[in-house]
């Protein structure tokens, strides 16, 4: 019996597409064996991703804190219909207890969809002046993210990385290089998920080929990473500087991601807004 291989795609705009040049590189387990051709993404599938996050904004915008929770809730629940799928996937990068990083990727959903009606009346604040101006604060998206997800546990440090930036209202691009197949997958969810197109967008690198073109695109508005390889947070800072575009650094291993205290909470969705204040004249 002839085995059939999946096709994997790049998740952009909610459709599935091949890279605009067709090159595709080859994903390996552990003892060898091919497991699958992935698509390699070019400069141009990135600016099609960039653009498509950038004229989502609005849109995502318009919906309501409450409709937002709701959307990530069914991500949720998509995920735990699909589970072993998901599962499987992650078997085939030979990762360690896939079924612990399932579960807790669907906790992980939950969590933040429970946050997306609440943080901003912790984060907003009403402030006190000696003049007659009413002054608040209050937290806003900062605009089309891009976030380097790291390879272990690549499902996980994913939702870790991109969900709590979508509950403030932000777009997404996210690029993953290593251990791709559980995250292309995923995408599958997504895009069954209500979630407006273009407010996550996935792209698959060769050897972390992308990095400098993501952190120099000119429409995008913060950089995350996840990760310690000096040579790429060397390279964010630099590109970064171009238009002095936001970043944000994390240095969590493999095993913090499991971590609720370290990984995920209102500290997380904090990195993803910028804070505007507006004064309002009054007489007494």
């Amino acid at each position: 019996m002839v085995e059939v291989y999946k096709t994997y795609k790049l998740f952009i705009n909610n459709e599935f597409v091949r890279s605009e040049g067709g090159r595709t590189y080859k994903i390996y387990n552990k003892e060898g064996k091919f497991i699958a051709n992935v698509p390699r993404s070019s400069k141009k599938d990135l600016r099609e991703a960039v653009k498509c996050a950038k004229n989502a904004l609005k849109i995502w915008n318009k919906k309501s804190p409450y409709n937002k929770g709701q959307i990530i809730y069914r991500i949720a629940e998509e995920l735990e219909n699909r589970k072993q799928e998901i599962i499987n996937e992650l078997k085939k990068h030979n990762l360690e207890d896939p079924q612990n990083e399932v579960s807790k990727s669907i906790d992980r959903l939950i969590h933040y969809a429970g946050w997306t009606d609440k943080y901003s009346h912790i984060l907003g604040t009403v402030n006190s002046v000696s003049s007659p101006f009413v002054n608040y604060s209050i937290p806003e998206y900062v605009g089309v993210v891009g976030c380097i997800v790291p390879s272990n546990p690549p499902l996980l440090s994913f939702i870790t990385q991109v969900i709590p930036a979508i509950v403030t209202g932000n777009t997404v691009v996210a690029v993953i290089s290593d251990n791709p197949l559980p995250v292309l997958t995923f995408a599958e969810i997504l895009m069954t998920s209500d979630l407006p197109a273009g407010v996550i967008n996935i792209l698959s690198q060769y050897n972390n080929e992308l990095i400098d073109h993501l952190v120099k695109h000119m429409d995008i508005n913060l950089i995350h990473y996840i990760g310690e390889d000096g040579e790429i947070i060397d390279k964010i800072i630099e590109g970064a500087s171009i238009n002095l575009k936001r970043v944000q650094i994390e240095k969590l291993k493999p095993e913090e991601f499991f971590d609720d205290y370290k990984a995920e909470g209102l500290y997380w969705i904090e990195k993803f807004v910028q804070i505007k204040t507006v004064w309002i004249p009054q007489s007494f």
